[in-house]
């Protein structure tokens, strides 16, 4: 197939690299002109995936008419605030494209999902989101990993599962677009606080009630929202939950233990090199969860946290003296 990735980040250039292996007709749209030219040069993504050398055959390029010529096949890993941007700029050229979607966050203008966002710029297009736990370092170096394609039309899925897959990757199909898109979301914002206990020296113990507390959440706000329950129980679930607040590939968890370390929004954002989705998902989180009527005690702690409001010390020992409850 011919092959547009859009977005020449981490996650976006070891998929470009994935499907050229396979033999796809990969062209990787990187919007910086400089980088696209360092990338071509030197053969690597040296600021992204340092170490991983690029198939030849991967076709890079700055010219987004020049990617998308002849295209079949739409891959977007745009950080998902950028996303209304770019679709709003460049839609005209996107338009009649099956497109799946690696970002994961909900805009903070309009509360939108990646596939509410496409679909108020192509209502009956085709659209996939593709999650599950996965970085791109050990993707990009044939790491074996299982993932999730969501999608309404079907087909689309059985093609993602199809041209997709290999030995080293392996897709499972589901309807739930909005349980897959919310799960992968909703994680990055657990995630940092999960480092910011490990920022803090505490244990094991804590860290594993911060997650499984954390997907409590998540799904109380996502079965509000009408996702199944039993999505959070995949891949796009805990799968990505896991992999996210444990790896020290995990640029949310490593956010979370700079803050705990006393470094600034700033500074954080700086040192970790590339976007920190849980900070602009948090607000919209938060926003849902107002909106939904639905409780989200670690969440809003991470807000006055964030905010300066609250000491990290303190905040964990907020969290661990709330009234007591059920736990279900």
């Amino acid at each position: 197939m011919i092959i547009a990735v859009l977005g020449g980040g981490s996650w976006g250039t070891a998929m470009a690299l994935h499907l050229t292996n396979l033999g796809h007709d990969v062209r990787l749209y990187v919007r910086d002109k400089d980088k696209a030219l360092a990338i071509i040069a030197e053969g690597e993504n040296k600021h992204y995936l340092a170490g991983v050398k690029l198939n030849p055959k991967l076709k890079v390029s700055y010219s987004l008419e020049e990617v998308l010529d002849r295209a079949q096949l739409l891959i977007g890993a745009i950080p998902a605030q950028l996303m209304n941007d770019f679709y709003k700029e460049n839609h005209r050229l996107l338009e009649g494209v099956p497109f799946v979607s690696l970002s994961k966050g909900i805009t903070q203008k309009g509360l939108m999902t990646m596939e509410e966002l496409y679909r108020k710029y192509f209502p009956q297009g085709s659209f996939a989101a593709l999650s599950g736990p996965s970085h791109a370092e050990e993707v990009a170096r044939k790491v074996p990993t299982a993932l999730v394609v969501a999608s309404s039309d079907d087909e689309l899925s059985k093609l993602v599962q199809r041209e997709f897959s290999d030995e080293f990757i392996r897709i499972y199909r589901s309807s739930d677009v909005q349980g897959v898109e919310l799960a992968g979301a909703f994680k990055n914002v657990i995630a940092l606080v999960v480092g910011m206990a490990e920022g803090c020296g505490l244990g094991d113990n804590t860290k594993a009630a911060i997650m499984t507390r954390g997907m409590a959440e998540i799904l109380r706000l996502a079965l509000k929202m009408g996702a199944r329950a039993e999505t959070f129980l995949g891949l796009s679930g805990f799968g990505d939950l896991i992999v996210t607040c444990t790896s020290t590939h995990s640029r949310n968890r490593r956010a979370g233990e700079l803050f705990a370390q006393g470094y600034s929004e700033e500074e954080v954002k700086e040192k970790v090199g590339m976007v920190i989705e849980g900070l602009s998902t948090l607000y919209s989180v938060i926003s849902l969860a107002e909106k939904y009527q639905v409780t989200m005690p670690i969440a809003l702690t991470l807000e006055k946290v964030l905010a300066g409001e609250l000491p990290i010390n303190e905040a964990m020992v907020e969290l661990m003296t709330r009234d007591y409850k059920e736990e279900i």
